[in-house]
């Protein structure tokens, strides 16, 4: 009789040790997906950044373009920062229509 008293004791020890453990496992959980969040939510955001300023810099080589300027004029112009390369892959971005770039 006494012995099924200290396994009941014992059970419930366990039970609550186990409780504490698997709360600390599921907070531990929840703290890594939240970090994990940030991560992939700032790698998306600097996406849409590099994405903008290329588009940005798109528009200006064509405009560039427009004005008879070449390719290597341009990079004359913009003091050897960019390479005849860059600014041909620039000139290749599509313009983005007004209505999808959030311009009214």
């Amino acid at each position: 009789m006494v012995r099924q008293g200290f396994k009941q004791d014992a059970r419930r020890r366990v039970t609550e040790a186990l409780s504490v453990q698997r709360k600390e496992r599921l907070e531990q959980e929840r703290r890594l997906a939240d970090r994990a969040v940030d991560i992939l939510t700032a790698i998306a955001e600097r996406d849409q950044a590099v994405q903008t300023a290329e588009q940005q810099a798109a528009d200006a080589v064509r405009a560039l373009l427009a004005e008879h300027l070449s390719i290597a004029e341009i990079a004359d112009l913009c003091g050897g920062q960019l390479d005849i390369k860059e600014l041909t892959r620039l000139s290749r971005i599509p313009p983005v229509p007004a209505a999808a770039s959030g311009v009214k």
